[in-house]
């Protein structure tokens, strides 16, 4: 179950990852995921970016990455996760969490195929941190901009059943209707728009809700890739594969 912690808590775990020393990265690293809807894991790219390995064991083994959510699901691209402020309960700032610090980038010549763990970053290249994406197909669009460090290599179809949960858009589009219902005070209603066709889609404000405080509720909905029902990553580990 999820459990929200507060902000003191959350510098209490970046604070731990800053000063933790993790052990080299060898080619007997195995990556394992345990999440609330199952266990899969995966293998390091060390020559192509070292770094970024480093940093990912360094979170990994540190348990900042434990209770953090998978907040962007986008069906047959990919899913994202590693945020810390998606332990706060407030989905409005999932996305924008960083460890504290930025490794710079090591583009190289791993494709985005299927399974392929990349660093998420802002249009700055060198801003990665601590949030990553899985690619659920391929995306050679992605290749060359993001630094490819890893592939999901055993019990890969787990990424399927995260990327394709109920998000709070699916969530936000049924609930819409395409016009107000005949005799109904136009009032009761707020009108947006669909994102993806740009066609306006209208909600009854419950009773006892504000207008704006609905509507900016709603609009937020529309835009968020967030799943409803939250898949959290329970525990993240590298461990050596002889130890298993």
């Amino acid at each position: 179950m999820f459990r929200p912690i507060p902000d003191y808590e959350i510098e209490k775990i970046k604070e731990i990852a800053k000063n933790f020393k993790p052990k080299p990265v060898t080619n007997n690293d195995i990556i394992i995921f345990e999440t609330t809807i199952g266990t899969f894991k995966g293998i390091f790219y060390n020559e192509e970016a070292p770094n970024h390995c480093l940093n990912f064991k360094k979170l990994a083994n540190s348990g900042f990455y434990d209770g953090t959510k998978f907040h962007r699901v986008i069906p047959n691209f990919m899913i994202q996760g590693g945020d810390i402020l998606s332990r706060d309960g407030k989905k409005s700032n999932d996305g924008t969490g960083n460890p504290g610090w930025t490794i710079n980038e090591e583009f190289n010549g791993i494709k985005h195929t299927r399974g392929v763990l990349s660093m998420a970053r802002s249009s700055n290249p060198n801003s990665a941190g601590s949030q990553f994406f899985i690619c659920v197909s391929n995306q050679t669009h992605l290749d060359g901009k993001y630094t490819a460090f890893g592939k999901i290599t055993e019990k890969v179809g787990i990424i399927d059943h995260i990327v394709n949960s109920s998000t709070d858009k699916v969530y936000a589009l049924d609930l819409g209707l395409k016009s107000i219902p005949e005799n109904e005070n136009t009032q009761d209603w707020i009108r947006l728009d669909n994102p993806r066709t740009r066609q306006p889609i209208y909600y009854k404000i419950p009773k006892g809700r504000e207008r704006s405080e609905y509507s900016r509720e709603m609009l937020n909905k529309l835009r968020s890739d967030n799943p409803v029902v939250p898949i959290i990553i329970k525990k993240l580990r590298v461990v050596d594969k002889d130890q298993l």
